[in-house]
């Protein structure tokens, strides 16, 4: 493909075959069948069945579906349906949670088509962006969005916003003359290109369209999208691991059952009966639909706090992140120029209030900006210099509105060699000159004493050093028009200067610093100078030192030796960042070990939010490939928002640890009970269907209402778990055989003694199945902390868990008496008497878990 900026105009509109006339529509119509739309392939919206399966892709739910079918095999039809009727409630739950969160986020994409000026068959037509092709002659003006990549051939104090490409929040000034050397010369010092997706925000431009659909620079990236990204979301990973685990010990313990039992001369449908009893006991059938139902939770709150979640398992993803890679412009700040200070030779104004009406006048002189009215709503629209001025004089004066629409008697167009602009309107004392621009340059047309233009110059350094944008401001009275001759003259009198800024987000330095307590380092990537990015982290508090930045040339060398991760470990600013770098740092920081979290809204995001473990886009400013490619989305564009965001993605992983202590516990001491059905030479003294039923049906009532606990005190005030530690950590695995030991080995005790008492093998299992789910309905309360002793916890903050206790203990109670359900289960009714000693025997579980909650913690003091 043609470097077009290396072309002259003349070479352009040959190399397009197009003239300054345009194509004719018949060569355009051709064109448009050879080149294809100039349009971006839309993602596929994905079939809601294609949803539903993908719910079984889970190694847990697999695990399942093999118990299933060894159900199947061995004649137990009701186990088999009860299993696949549980795992068919799960994939309807996340088919129409991911289903509805995708609707939502086509929701967010703009409907409205872009259009374009273009000249056919010599005259000017408006067509739809997406008709336009190679050689067509597009005519842009103030508001319009770029259509396509396009080399100038005209242009009148052409200024484009490019902040949506390249991160530069500042308009750049664009020239059709211009005509550069570098084949490889960045996209953001092309000033004789116009890129899609960008806007112009003052004067005027021509030119003929070189690149449509993939072959534009926003295509280019689109197409880097196009790779599978490798990073994985913690919570899959974690669960990936458990599951695993999981299969391997039961298919180990199944072995070791098999050969046991076949040395004992046991029958093989025995044989069988004891291992899907083992397999049933030890794979918790209720986590899949808990963890959805905690994860839907989460997603639930985080809408009402401005997240909208495409993917369920990105939620507890960004309660592990250990950085935030985070965009400067329009995420830390508005993307909107400000003036913070008008500095004046006698004072300092920070309210335009403040300022004098004769300063105020001077601000709409030389400038640019105008009133656009949309929907009876008015707003400044131009150049963000220009309307950053207007503003602040508006604000001071709004009858001085008047003057920005009125036609000016000379105009002087800012050029960045002359590096200042100037107008001259006509006033009731004869002319009003005004010019504005670098302070350097605006100084040299001001007669002024050395030693007062030197205290100046360093008054304006010192505000520059501050990470200000400086724009000087003076002006002329006088009967002649010229601004030429003014200047020549040295007749203009310096009004002062203007502090600009791109003000910071509400919110975003107490977001950072959130972060940064809850132990998660933020860096800002962005596409802006240096010292600007510099001093904005500075104040944000994410960099103190300018050995914490990188601009492009470092990341050059950085890349050139090899892309070292260590060598950016320390690193928190990386400015004047291209697409491919800021990919580049956040695939070298998860080589670090981190799990990254990308924010950001611009095309120039997209591939970084795609490949970080977390993709987080704006939902307002976002463009539509931005938000393709993310796991999350801001609905209000604030950074705060991702606090909160992590805050109940941190919850929804406690959540889940909660549920899985639950179940594996229950589990564990059930595969105790077979395991020593089997040393004692005695009955199962639990079918599968009494499993089942303890896994899915008490246990399932608990484990929903556990996984909506509130969040415990301090969650934001602990550092995010290392990026390698599995779900069942040392606490977890100790806690689980200790409860599971207990309730195992207690429940066969129980079981034991009722068969050598003379009970009936039925009857022993019926009370042994009723001590289980006692023991389920008190250990439940065990499981809301890992830490906080069960008087400490506010009971009554989950009332629901109290009414899921109820509620399994009442089915349970029931199913003793209604003969349906003591046929299936070969259960019958319990007296009060012996409610009460079972009771007495599950609450010294809670003694036992209380106990080891005291042990440990007295082992951590000392």
């Amino acid at each position: 493909m043609e470097a077009f900026h290396t072309l002259s105009i003349e070479e352009t509109l040959k190399v397009t075959e197009s003239s300054p006339s345009g194509l004719t529509e018949a060569e355009a119509q051709k064109r448009l069948g050879h080149y294809g739309p100039n349009s971006l392939p839309e993602s596929k919206t994905k079939p809601l069945l294609l949803t539903f399966f993908e719910q079984f892709k889970s190694p847990i739910i697999i695990i399942l579906l093999i118990a299933s079918t060894i159900s199947f095999i061995i004649g137990e039809v009701v186990d088999a349906w009860f299993i696949l009727a549980v795992l068919g409630i799960n994939a309807v739950i996340g088919t129409y949670l991911e289903h509805s969160a995708a609707q939502k986020a086509q929701a967010l994409k703009s409907s409205v088509k872009t259009y374009a000026n273009v000249l056919r068959d010599s005259q000017i037509s408006r067509i739809e962006a997406k008709d336009l092709t190679i050689g067509d002659i597009v005519l842009l003006e103030s508001g319009d969005k770029v259509p396509a990549d396009i080399r100038l051939i005209e242009s009148r104090d052409l200024m484009v916003d490019e902040s949506l490409l390249t991160g530069e929040s500042v308009a750049v000034k664009k020239s059709a003359e211009k005509v550069f050397e570098d084949i490889e010369l960045p996209v953001a010092d092309q000033s004789n290109m116009l890129f899609a997706g960008t806007y112009v925000t003052s004067g005027r431009g021509k030119g003929v369209v070189v690149a449509v659909g993939l072959q534009t620079q926003i295509g280019k990236i689109a197409e880097m999208l196009a790779q599978k990204s490798k990073a994985k979301i913690p919570l899959i990973e974690r669960l990936e691991r458990f599951s695993k685990n999981i299969a391997i010990a039961v298919t180990v313990a199944s072995v070791f059952l098999f050969f046991i039992a076949l040395y004992r001369h046991m029958e093989i449908a025995e044989i069988f009966f004891l291992i899907l009893a083992l397999f049933v006991s030890a794979v918790p059938e209720g986590l899949p639909v808990a963890i959805t139902v905690a994860l839907a939770a989460a997603a639930v709150a985080m809408s009402k706090r401005n997240v909208i979640v495409r993917k369920l398992a990105a939620i507890e993803g960004l309660g592990s992140c250990t950085i935030i890679a985070t965009d400067k412009t329009g995420t830390l700040t508005e993307n909107r120029l400000h003036i913070q200070e008008f500095i004046t030779p006698n004072k300092v104004i920070k309210d335009p209030k403040d300022m004098p009406e004769t300063i105020a006048k001077t601000l709409v002189v030389a400038n640019e900006a105008h009133m656009s009215k949309k929907e009876s709503v008015s707003s400044l629209e131009g150049d963000q210099v220009d309307v950053a001025f207007a503003m602040f004089a508006l604000k001071k004066e709004p009858s001085f509105e008047s003057i920005l629409e009125s036609k000016r008697v000379d105009v002087m167009p800012y050029e960045s060699a002359k590096k200042m602009s100037g107008a001259t309107i006509e006033d009731d004392e004869g002319y009003l000159s005004v010019i504005k621009g670098s302070p350097e340059v605006i100084l040299d047309y001001i007669n002024m004493e050395d030693d007062e233009r030197q205290q100046l110059m360093d008054l304006i350094e010192q505000k520059a050093a501050n990470g200000y944008r400086i724009i000087a401001v003076a002006k002329a009275n006088s009967d002649v028009a010229d601004i030429e001759s003014l200047l020549n003259k040295k007749e203009f009198e310096w009004i002062g200067f203007a502090a600009i800024v791109d003000p910071l987000r509400d919110g975003a330095k107490e977001a950072v610093k959130r972060c940064q307590q809850a132990g998660i380092a933020v860096a800002m990537i962005t596409g802006d100078h240096p010292s600007t990015a510099y001093h904005i982290a500075k104040e944000l508090e994410i960099a103190m030192s300018p050995e914490e930045v990188m601009d492009a040339e470092k990341l050059n060398r950085w890349a050139e030796n090899g892309s070292d991760p260590k060598e950016i470990a320390d690193k928190r600013v990386f400015a004047r960042v291209a697409p491919a770098q800021k990919l580049q740092i956040v695939q070298a920081f998860q080589q670090l070990g981190e799990y990254v979290a990308v924010t950001g809204d611009g095309v120039n995001d997209a591939p970084a939010l795609k490949f970080a473990n977390i993709g987080i886009s704006m939902g307002r400013s976002g463009t539509d490939v931005a938000k393709e490619s993310a796991d999350l989305i801001l609905t209000d564009d604030a950074f705060p928002s991702i606090v909160n965001g992590i805050e109940e993605g941190r919850r929804a992983y406690d959540n889940i640890r909660k549920v899985v202590h639950l179940l594996i516990s229950t589990g564990f001491a059930e595969i105790i009970l077979v395991l020593l059905s089997l040393i004692f030479s005695t009955p199962v003294p639990l079918l599968p269907i009494h499993l089942l039923w303890l896994n899915l049906v008490t246990n399932g009532i608990q484990d929903v209402a556990l996984g909506l606990e509130k969040a415990e005190p301090g969650i934001l005030n602990r550092p995010p778990r290392s990026p390698n530690e599995a779900i069942f950590n040392t606490v977890m695995i100790k806690r689980i055989a200790i409860g599971g030991l207990y309730m195992g080995v207690v429940a066969f005790g129980l079981f034991y003694y009722l068969l050598n008492a003379g009970y009936e093998t039925d009857s022993a299992r019926n009370l042994t199945l009723m001590l289980m789910v006692l023991f389920e309905n008190v250990h439940v309360f065990n499981s809301r902390s890992e830490h906080l002793p069960m008087f400490k916890i506010n009971h009554l903050q989950n009332p629901l868990l109290i009414l899921s206790v109820i509620v399994a203990q009442g089915v349970h109670t029931a199913a003793l008496h209604i003969p349906f359900t003591q046929k299936l289960l070969s259960v019958e009714p319990v007296p009060m008497k012996v409610w009460d000693e079972l009771l007495l025997l599950a609450f010294g579980l809670v003694l036992v878990m209380e106990l080891e909650k005291y042990i440990r913690k007295k082992i951590e003091v000392w």
